[in-house]
């Protein structure tokens, strides 16, 4: 018995191979974000930072987020305990789930919510300098 090995011409293999490793690679660099990483990340904030001089703790915290979302936004709450703690809020100790799939606390903690007033354009949100001090729109 012969076995004749068909190999096939042109250039469709290439493209089909081509497509297949881009997909594998792509696979690889696209996860979806670990929502309760982002959530500390984006709102824990203990122990509370101290701006720099002259600065207020909205503007500074609020220019933080935007450099590390890479968007600006309007309002956004800060939570000022130990990322311990809260893991608790969401196990029948420390909380309950509401009508949103969404944890309640038993415990008050101590938060700060900032609302930008008068925004900036968002290239000027998303700029590389600190916020300046004198601006009273804040960010």
């Amino acid at each position: 018995m012969t076995v004749q090995a068909r190999h096939s011409t042109g250039p469709c293999p290439l493209i089909f191979l081509t497509l297949i490793l881009l997909a594998a690679g792509l696979a690889q660099i696209i996860r979806p974000p670990n929502s309760s990483q982002n959530f500390v990340s984006e709102h824990v904030d203990f122990p509370k930072t101290r701006p720099h001089s002259g600065q207020t703790y909205c503007n500074y915290m609020m220019w933080c987020l935007s450099q590390k979302i890479h968007m600006c936004k309007l309002t956004h709450t800060f939570i000022h305990a130990p990322t311990s703690r809260l893991w608790a809020i969401c196990t029948s100790r420390g909380g309950r789930y509401n009508q949103y799939n969404e944890c309640d606390s038993f415990t008050a903690y101590l938060l700060t919510t900032c609302l930008v007033h008068s925004p900036l354009p968002t290239e000027l949100c998303l700029q590389g300098n600190t916020p300046d001090p004198q601006d009273p729109r804040g960010l």
